[in-house]
């Protein structure tokens, strides 16, 4: 083998790996900043779950004062009744 043979297999040779690692790279670069998006994206959706879980709590708890007050009312109700039963004996 020449040195002019083993110039050029050397030559060809470096231009395949660059035809193939260049666009690895490209490819792995794109995929890093896809991640990159779907990590700011989870934490913003993190948040947002933080704040409905939160609002789903203060909806319980007013959803349970609202039955405690219809209740109240019921009773009320029924009081009265009793009282006028008794006032128009």
């Amino acid at each position: 083998m020449t040195a002019k043979t083993a110039e050029w297999g050397w030559k060809i040779l470096t231009l395949a790996m660059g035809a193939v690692i260049m666009p690895l790279a490209g490819w792995v670069w794109t995929m890093n900043v896809q991640v990159a998006e779907l990590e700011n994206n989870m934490a913003h959706l993190q948040t947002k779950v933080q704040e409905v879980k939160s609002k789903t709590g203060e909806a319980d708890d007013n959803s349970k004062a609202i039955i405690g007050i219809e209740k109240d009312i019921e009773y009320m109700k029924n009081s009265l009744g009793r009282i006028e039963v008794l006032i128009t004996q």
